[in-house]
């Protein structure tokens, strides 16, 4: 009898240690949503490019966020472009082209991505921005009733990449181990 009690003691502590972990993973690979220009939205900024790239440095883009444009239809678009177009401010040949605001655009691969607003002189004008993204955890998906649009597939990771994995996986083991000691 005594040892049918310190069995069904060790499977409520395994239990609430796989509960843990569980709700721990799951917080860790929540995608991120990001109006892009915050209150200003995509439109052509009045001190030039400066503004889109300060709003971008002033995130950590992951694999699988979500960047919200919010525009005027009809008055701006949201290309994604090579990196050379967007240097030049070339809008003739978009790799996606979005023209429907909201834009809900999950980005999927890491590196730098880049975006142009078509329209008249728009890009030239300061309607561009560039990000750098980072691996995420694992694959996520968009809130249910949102419409995102992917772009090609990803490159292969580059060898930095992996460090986003590692840095989960050590958080989890030492979620576990706390778990495990608090409930010894």
């Amino acid at each position: 009898m005594a040892g049918d009690g310190a069995v069904n003691n060790l499977a409520g502590r395994v239990l609430a240690v796989v509960v843990v972990e569980i709700w721990v993973m799951s917080r860790i690979t929540e995608a991120t949503s990001y109006v892009v220009g915050n209150s200003t939205g995509w439109s052509t900024p009045g001190n030039g490019a400066s503004f889109y790239s300060s709003w971008a440095s002033s995130h950590t883009f992951l694999a699988g966020d979500v960047l919200v444009f919010n525009f005027i239809d009809g008055q701006h678009s949201v290309a994604v472009v090579s990196a050379s177009d967007f240097n030049g401010c070339n809008t003739a040949s978009p790799i996606v082209l979005m023209t429907n605001s909201p834009v809900n655009y999950m980005v999927n691969t890491t590196g730098i991505v880049y975006f142009i607003c078509t329209h008249d002189s728009h890009c030239s004008q300061g309607q561009k921005l560039a990000i750098t993204v980072g691996a995420a955890s694992s694959p996520t998906t968009s809130p249910p009733g949102t419409t995102t649009h992917q772009p090609p597939p990803p490159p292969p990771p580059r060898a930095s990449s992996s460090k986003g994995y590692l840095y989960v996986s050590g958080r989890v083991v030492f979620a576990s181990m706390a778990i495990y000691f608090l409930v010894m």
